[in-house]
């Protein structure tokens, strides 16, 4: 499916109120961005903002791609996380995919890609290279990842988010932190030897 940005239709009981001092900042980010019309007193014309994206899947779930705020910096151009992940989703046969920002001494940061297959494909080096291409024909050649990963499974919390905290520790070899918090945390080890 395609990649949008979530959007609530109707006010819930979780939603804030206002940014403290700022009421007109807090209604252009969070409700003018999808508003049809600006004069409009009823709140259904003012859908509410979370700052996710989501792809919808062919079951119609729809799966949470992260924070659409989330930006790698490379030589000054900023690279929203959503877009390099969803150029992956593009090649029929990844499930899953998280992008990382690794340190460049040049470019500052550049993009590293965690990719894990649908049942039934294998990795190899064509389909990294299948990966990689899809992002470049998507977005450019600034968006060309140090590295795609070809990964058994993404290191998850028990609600299914992917832990990208823990795989930007691994990319840059960092501390990954306590990870038996998550549902899988045997795959981090598995990941560290495959990367290192």
């Amino acid at each position: 499916g395609k990649a949008g940005n979530i959007c609530i239709q109707n006010p819930w009981p979780g939603c804030f109120m206002t940014i403290w001092g700022d009421r007109d900042r807090f209604v252009k980010t969070y409700f003018g961005m999808y508003n049809k019309n600006p004069d409009s007193k009823d709140w259904r014309d003012w859908p509410y903002l979370t700052g996710d994206a989501a792809v919808e899947a062919p079951d119609g779930y729809y799966r949470i791609l992260g924070r659409i705020d989330d930006v790698i910096n490379v030589s000054g151009h900023r690279l929203g996380t959503k877009e390099i992940e969803s150029a992956a989703l593009t090649v029929e046969e990844v499930a899953e995919a998280a992008v990382v920002p690794v340190n460049h001494d040049i470019k500052g940061k550049e993009p590293e890609l965690y990719v894990s297959l649908k049942p039934g494909f294998e990795a190899s080096p064509e389909m990294q290279q299948k990966v990689a291409d899809a992002i470049v024909f998507q977005i450019g050649k600034i968006a060309k990842c140090k590295n795609v990963w070809i990964v058994p499974d993404m290191p998850k919390t028990r609600s299914g988010k992917i832990m990208r905290r823990v795989l930007g520790a691994i990319s840059n070899n960092g501390d990954v932190g306590n990870v038996m918090t998550l549902a899988n945390p045997e795959i981090v080890e598995e990941i560290k030897n495959m990367v290192s």
